[in-house]
């Protein structure tokens, strides 16, 4: 059964509602790849969260009349605190008896489960984990950002909760828990660091053969898996138009000039997104080294995106934390060009002259990266590159 989800987000009341707006509407498409439904959507302007419960009691007294409690989960589009979703989640449980009680019925109320933003973008993570590699880097950005909530959130990793072993004296259940996560939380940092060095070593081994790495980086589902498939023909990337499809680094091989004989290794990340915390960025660091390490980084941008410029605000943001100074080439790669069809010819041609007047520093190229001749400008700005950098 779908589960129906109540999206919130509490935000400053200088906040421009057209950005508001946009910013639930990310959560909207966050929901939808995870595989639940929207229930209703609203804001709640404050100047500061509730202290208890994040977002004030009124407003959730409001929503639960005006739904009837016919609600499977709250998601708020901020990051809380662990004792605030409790708060919240408990509020709510009663709200629900208290329903029950006024209509006669005496049953044990649903659970109604509260989650931040950072919990719903992990489900989805734990969701398209398809690597030991992935699993333990999702594993290790729930132990920091959930503790012992893991516990209760249904992710694959909570069922390890059966090797937690016995209480010692005096120990609570919540004190087990913390220390079983701890110990997981070593093991867990040991393998991601034996992943790590399996890395570096291939990007060692492509340097010894001269091989030069081209990174693709940007905002989820800009569509840089299928940029790489089309420029690799790689037959088994992996393809979905939702967010982040693709939490893996995949190398494909590209080959270059008129004889073939020249090749840079591409290198497929995962997507970005607003407001990702650092604890999140720091698990994935050793799949995000491929951006560190590389030669010339590709910023892949959806061109038809209405928010297109503050997402390759949030990229580039995101980009400078990671390379802390490197000065790494970055080309602008305007990909899905074809969704600008619905353009008259002048409006497209206007459209497109901003974009790349704005952004001429960063050598726009434009894509679609469903069609493979589109690609020949930026294949041919690549082997400048790969000339350049000897």
């Amino acid at each position: 059964m779908t589960e129906k989800a109540v999206l919130i987000d509490v935000i400053d009341p200088q906040t421009d509602i057209a950005e508001a707006e946009l910013r639930l509407e990310e959560l909207e498409s966050l929901v939808k790849t995870y595989g639940g439904a929207t229930a209703l959507k609203a804001f709640q302007k404050r100047s500061k969260p509730a202290y208890k419960t994040f977002i004030g009691t009124g407003k959730i007294d409001e929503i639960y009349e005006d739904l009837n409690g016919d609600f499977d989960l709250v998601i708020l589009n901020n990051i809380m605190k662990p004792r605030q979703i409790d708060n919240l989640a408990e509020y709510i449980t009663d709200l629900e008896i208290a329903r029950l009680k006024e209509e006669g019925r005496f049953e044990t109320p649903r659970k109604i489960q509260v989650w931040d933003r950072v919990d719903l973008i992990l489900k989805i993570f734990d969701k398209h984990a398809s690597t030991a590699e992935a699993k333990l880097q999702i594993e290790l950005a729930s132990i920091k950002h959930m503790g012992t909530r893991i516990f209760g959130m249904g992710l694959e990793l909570s069922r390890q909760a059966g090797g937690i072993g016995s209480v010692g004296a005096g120990e609570s259940n919540t004190e087990m828990m913390k220390r079983h996560l701890r110990k997981r939380e070593q093991i867990v940092k040991e393998k991601i660091k034996k992943y790590a060095g399996i890395q570096q070593r291939q990007r060692d081994q492509r340097r010894d053969r001269n091989m030069k790495t081209v990174a693709l980086a940007g905002y989820t589902n800009a569509g840089k898996s299928t940029l790489i498939k089309t420029l690799t023909r790689k037959k088994d990337v992996y393809i979905a138009d939702e967010l982040f499809a693709t939490l893996d680094s995949k190398i494909g091989e590209l080959y270059l000039g008129d004889d073939y004989k020249q090749k840079v290794g591409l290198a497929d990340t995962i997507g970005f997104i607003q407001d990702l915390p650092p604890d999140l960025i720091q698990a994935f660091k050793t799949t995000l080294a491929e951006i560190v390490d590389a030669d010339l980084i590709l910023h892949v941008i959806d061109i038809s995106d209405k928010n297109i410029h503050l997402k390759i605000k949030v990229v580039e943001e995101i980009l400078d934390e990671l390379l802390e100074g490197k000065t790494t080439q970055r080309i602008f790669v305007f990909n899905k060009l074809d969704r600008l069809n619905h353009l008259s010819e002048e409006d497209k041609l206007i459209y497109i002259a901003g974009l790349t007047e704005r952004y001429a520093a960063n050598q726009p190229q434009l894509v679609s990266a469903l069609d493979r001749s589109s690609c020949d400008a930026l294949v041919e700005t690549i082997a400048d590159h790969q000339t350049n950098l000897g």
